[in-house]
């Protein structure tokens, strides 16, 4: 399967990576896992948030997802980085 879209994600913590939140992107989707990871850094910049450290990562995901519903889990490895999955949820459709 070809991946032809991507997900960014950042997410703030505190110093010791214990207490840590999502931190919203002006961008979330991009056509490409290039065209995210160009974008990461100045988004990790320009986040606002006052969190010590800041982690982000973009997920390459079939474009088909993003017309899905999907959760998002994250987490933080213990070497620093921010590891994510993307799995769709099966579409349900109610019928009498």
């Amino acid at each position: 399967m070809e991946h032809i879209a991507a997900f960014m994600l950042l997410v703030g913590c505190n110093a010791d990576a214990s207490v840590c939140q999502e931190i919203p992107v002006p961008v979330a989707a991009y056509e490409d896992q290039a065209e995210c990871s160009r974008a990461l850094s100045l988004q990790m910049r320009l986040s606002g948030t006052s969190d010590a450290k800041v982690y982000g990562a973009c997920k390459a995901v079939d474009e088909s997802v993003f017309e899905q519903s999907a959760s998002v889990d994250w987490s933080i490895s213990k070497g620093g980085q921010l590891l994510v999955t993307f799995d769709a949820e099966p579409q349900i459709v109610a019928s009498r």
